[in-house]
């Protein structure tokens, strides 16, 4: 099994390396810092598995992980992240990544992950399942962005002058908010948005 691992911090890959080749049948044939470098090395190299980090300088992961499946078909992509946050975990599941993995999980879930994908099966960890269920609601991207306004500290009037809104559209738009997330008041809310880590810089 030939490998490229694509993580820029070289005690993880590391880490990874050694694990992985402990294993008889597994080979890491290229390790990757940065996205730039990515799409190129996958190119040269002819491998069967790509480990890949969430957060890596250089590009978008999830739009790379998607170029990466439609380019590479027969390439297994395992994504790796330390983001706990469905809405993040949501994306890389729709970007087609065959198996979505937590970087604090166990290394015997992750040969398992690999085990998997090799047969044709996807493999999500509960951890990432129950965050991704967290976030099944549908809230519009209006909706969003009000959203973070509001958990920025903006009150309506402020939120309807910076998107160019009418006060009552936003009322509106905070009442739809709130009874898609089940919460009755701005307390409620804000610690909704904690508990879903919504917006992932705040938690980066």
């Amino acid at each position: 099994m030939r490998i490229i691992l694509a993580d820029d911090h070289a005690i993880f890959r590391e880490g990874l390396k050694l694990l992985l080749q402990s294993q008889h049948d597994k080979n890491v044939i290229a390790e990757v810092e940065n996205l730039e470098n990515l799409k190129a090395e996958i190119h040269k190299q002819q491998a069967d598995l790509l480990i890949l980090d969430y957060h890596m300088p250089g590009g978008d992961a999830v739009a790379v992980l998607s170029y990466c499946k439609k380019r590479y078909p027969e390439l297994k992509i395992i994504a790796l992240t330390g983001a706990q946050s469905g809405r993040i975990l949501k994306q890389l599941v729709a970007a087609k990544a065959d198996a979505v993995l937590l970087k604090d999980g166990a290394s015997a879930e992750l040969l398992l992950a690999i085990q998997q994908v090799m047969i044709g099966k996807s493999y999500f960890s509960e951890t990432v399942k129950n965050y991704i269920a967290d976030v099944n609601f549908e809230l519009s991207a209006r909706e969003l962005q009000v959203l973070k306004l509001i958990f920025s500290g903006l009150v309506n009037r402020e939120i309807a002058d910076k998107l160019a809104l009418s006060p009552k559209t936003v009322d509106k738009h905070r009442e739809n908010i709130m009874r898609k997330l089940h919460v009755n008041n701005l307390v409620e809310l804000i610690n909704k948005v904690h508990q879903l880590k919504l917006f992932s810089e705040v938690y980066d």
